[in-house]
């Protein structure tokens, strides 16, 4: 494995790739063990290790503690229209969804979170932190900021969840609990950006690596914002589709 300016561990996650893409490792097939590729690319374990971790960062394997890595054939095709929620695109990619609510804290509206929930400057607001998860792996991160004046009784109903991962997290359960029925997505933006460290911590990725950034307005029934959310994508793991 010789390419003059590449390093070793690259050119093999270049092979390794190249491996997955063709079809040579089937979907959520396990890789070789570290030391069987070691010894197939005359290379030491870690070098084999950094190589994999690149992978994983880039979206095409997963590693599973204890049992080794994985092929990740396909990314994660979350849909983006209305009233398509995450729980239902992982349901319906045979993935199980669940939600970590991470912290959960008063705070005051800033130009960004105002503008979006049309609510004056200062104004005060309930922020809810979570980790989305696929099958246990990172997926998502993001900030829920919820006007307090319009969401009554909202801390109460994320605390019940507690704080260890949940399969049966859904926003339409919290809405409800607080009397609304119907919400949808009014609007969506999307760009990218470098990971804070927290998120990169929180997604398992490299700090060089970027991520999607989804900035959205929900709305109730009769078009009032009820929450503004930005979430954070591990980019080489998702693919957004915009339904119209």
């Amino acid at each position: 494995m010789e390419k003059a300016g590449i390093s070793l561990w690259r050119q093999l996650g270049e092979v390794l790739a190249e491996e997955i893409e063709t079809g040579v490792f089937s979907a959520d097939e396990r890789l070789p063990s570290s030391e069987v590729l070691a010894a197939r690319f005359s290379v030491n374990r870690h070098t084999v290790l950094k190589a994999i971790s690149h992978l994983e960062s880039e979206g095409m394997v997963r590693i599973e503690r204890g049992r080794g890595a994985y092929a990740v054939v396909n990314p994660i095709e979350l849909r983006l229209g209305a009233r398509n929620w995450f729980e239902q695109n992982l349901l319906d990619s045979n993935r199980t969804p669940s939600r970590t609510v991470i912290a959960i804290q008063e705070t005051r509206a800033e130009a960004a979170t105002a503008g979006a929930l049309q609510v004056k400057l200062g104004s005060p607001l309930l922020l809810v932190t979570l980790l989305g998860e696929a099958d246990g792996f990172p997926v998502n991160y993001n900030y829920n900021y919820f006007p307090l004046k319009r969401t009554p009784g909202l801390r109460k109903a994320f605390e019940a969840f507690g704080n260890d991962p949940r399969t049966d997290f859904s926003f339409k359960v919290i809405f409800k609990a607080i009397g609304i029925k119907d919400f949808r997505r009014k609007t969506i933006r999307i760009q990218s950006r470098p990971p804070s460290r927290d998120e990169a911590m929180r997604l398992k990725i490299p700090m060089s690596n970027y991520v999607l950034l989804t900035q959205v307005v929900q709305v109730d029934s009769k078009d009032v914002p009820v929450a503004y959310a930005e979430t954070c994508y591990a980019a080489g793991r998702v693919a957004l589709r915009m339904d119209v």
